[in-house]
This record gives structure tokens, C-alpha cells and sequence, in this order.
């Protein structure tokens, strides 16, 4: 009981937040235009100072860990590919099953992964968890919209789709942080102590924020009349991802536990909140806006028995 108490005390504050966030937006208290400039402002600013801050203060030799990306890599793509055939044994076609396999392989980091990981183990979890959104965003999200783009466009090359879907993830702020931050470790030059300060200030409003935020994106969405294709994806992101990292772990080199604690807990979150958006890109918005609401709700059991099970909670 002491353990299941502290825990909840973890873990409550993150979904609480977003219960706020919702609860303001649906009583009419906050716009929901207003809710995606606060999402804008933590994706372009406080994300991206934390990703620099964490980086840039650890040495080279602390960032580098090759058995974390494969592990994770491998992980996410054996979840991606499950999903992905599910899908096509339901005769979807290759739009559908790729954006099947994105909801199932990657996890909402930036806005819950980063204050849980925080609480549980305080800065030292920035490193893998700096490491699991490079595996995101240069490796899964390229390989699922160049299979949807193939999809949407027959006689379209895979390689041609994925070599468009790379220039535009190089452009993203929380990427740039990070090469950024890379970069520092390596050079050892550090930002003058007026600018490290405003990054710290940057850094500390992402938590609280973040949570919020995702709270009033969930407003509207109405997860009706798809509960097939959304029961496949809901188990995919929250059981299979989850079980396909912890795989991995147990196939290959022990890793730091920390970093096998911080890859599993990350994919139990739900999926990114740009599912919905890209989904929209592919004419699926529908039912990528509605399995966000589900996903976010169950998430709050998985990540809590997650977290007893690693023994974490006490």
C-alpha cells in the first residue's frame, strides 16, 4: 500500500495537469486555438532549451550509448511492423497500415515522457531520453511517411518519399537542440553564463505546460464508431511497444538500468499529440484524433503498473 501511495504520488500531479488542461478548455475558460500556441511555445522554446541544457553540461563519452539505440530502435520497429501487419491483414491499405504502425511505435515523449522520466530520476534521464527522440524522429516517423506517401501516390518511390520526409525533421527545434547539445559535449565550448541562463528559464516552464497542455488538445475528439481499428492501435502503443522494447532488453548486452527503465517507461506513454495532424495530411484524421483520448486515459494504468513492476515506486 505504501508503495501503490507513492507511486500515485509520482504520477498523479502528470495526469491531474492534463485533467486541468481539459477541464479549461471544455468549461470554455481557455480557447482551444489558445491551448496549440501554449503547445507551440513549449515545442519551440522550452523543449529544445531542456534537450541543450541536459546535453551540453555531460561529456562526449556520457551521451554516446550505441546499445540504447539499437534497443529502442529495434524495439519500435518490431511494434511498428506488428501494427503495421495487423492493419494490412484487415486489408488496409499502405497509408492506413503505416500510420497503424505510427501510432503503435511512438510514444508522446515530448509532453508526458519528459515530467514523468523528471520525477522519477531527476536529469540523468535526459540522456536516453535525448537518445529515444532521435530514434523517433530520424528513423521511425521518416519510415512511416515515406510508406504513407507511397501509399497516397502510386508509382511514387519509398526511397524518393523518405528522402523528402528527412529535410523537413532537420528543421525541427527540438532536433536542432539536440545536435546542439551534441555539439557542446564534444567542443566542450559552452553559451556565455547570460545565455545559460535564459535557457535555464526556458527549461523550467516545460513540465507543468507540456501536461497542460495535452489536456485541452484532447477536447473534442470523439473516439465513436471505429472501435476496432482503435482497440488494435490503444494495445499496440500501450502493451505491444512497451513489450517489444523489454524484449530487446532481455535479447541483448545489459544496458544501464536506468536506461532500460527510462526506454520502457517512455513507451508506455501514448502516441505523440501530431498523430492527429498527420493523420489529417492522409485524410485518416478522424480516426488518429480519436484514438488519442483513449490511449492518454488508459496510459494512466500502464504507466503506473509499469513503474510497480520495475519496482520504482518506493
Amino acid at each position: 500500500m505504501h508503495d501503490l501511495t507513492y507511486l500515485l504520488s509520482l504520477t498523479s500531479p502528470t495526469f491531474i495537469l492534463i485533467a486541468m488542461g481539459y477541464f479549461s478548455v471544455r468549461s470554455g475558460f481557455l480557447q482551444k486555438a489558445n491551448v496549440r500556441t501554449l503547445a507551440w511555445f513549449v515545442i519551440n522554446f522550452g523543449l529544445p532549451a531542456a534537450m541543450f541544457r541536459a546535453l551540453s553540461s555531460r561529456s562526449f563519452q556520457d551521451i554516446l550509448h550505441y546499445d540504447y539505440l539499437l534497443i529502442f530502435g529495434l524495439g519500435s520497429l518490431l511494434s511498428f511492423l506488428i501494427l503495421f501487419f495487423i492493419a494490412k491483414i484487415r486489408h488496409k491499405s499502405l497509408t492506413e497500415c503505416a500510420l497503424f504502425g505510427l501510432g503503435g511505435s511512438i510514444s508522446n515523449s515530448l509532453m508526458v515522457g519528459f515530467p514523468i522520466i523528471i520525477q522519477l530520476f531527476g536529469d540523468a534521464a535526459l540522456v536516453p531520453f535525448a537518445l529515444t527522440l532521435i530514434i523517433e524522429n530520424f528513423f521511425i516517423l521518416p519510415l512511416a511517411l515515406a510508406l504513407a506517401d507511397t501509399g497516397q501516390h502510386e508509382g511514387t518511390s519509398f526511397f524518393k518519399a523518405l528522402g523528402k520526409s528527412l529535410p523537413q525533421l532537420l528543421k525541427n527545434p527540438v532536433i536542432v537542440s539536440i545536435g546542439l547539445g551534441i555539439l557542446s559535449a564534444v567542443t566542450e565550448v559552452r553559451p556565455p553564463q547570460f545565455i545559460g541562463n535564459v535557457i535555464d528559464m526556458l527549461a523550467m516552464t516545460v513540465g507543468g505546460l507540456a501536461l497542460f497542455t495535452i489536456g485541452g488538445m484532447l477536447v473534442g475528439l470523439k473516439p465513436k464508431g471505429m472501435l476496432a481499428d482503435l482497440s488494435f492501435i490503444v494495445v499496440g502503443k500501450l502493451i505491444i511497444h512497451p513489450l517489444s522494447i523489454f524484449m530487446m532488453i532481455l535479447i541483448f548486452p545489459p544496458m544501464p538500468s536506468l536506461f532500460q527503465s527510462v526506454a520502457i517507461i517512455l513507451a508506455c506513454m501514448p502516441m505523440f499529440s501530431i498523430y492527429a495532424v498527420i493523420g489529417s495530411r492522409y485524410h485518416l484524421g478522424g480516426l488518429c484524433s480519436a484514438v488519442l483520448l483513449p490511449t492518454t486515459l488508459l496510459s494512466f494504468i500502464t504507466i503506473n503498473a509499469v513503474i510497480l513492476l520495475l519496482g520504482l515506486s518506493g
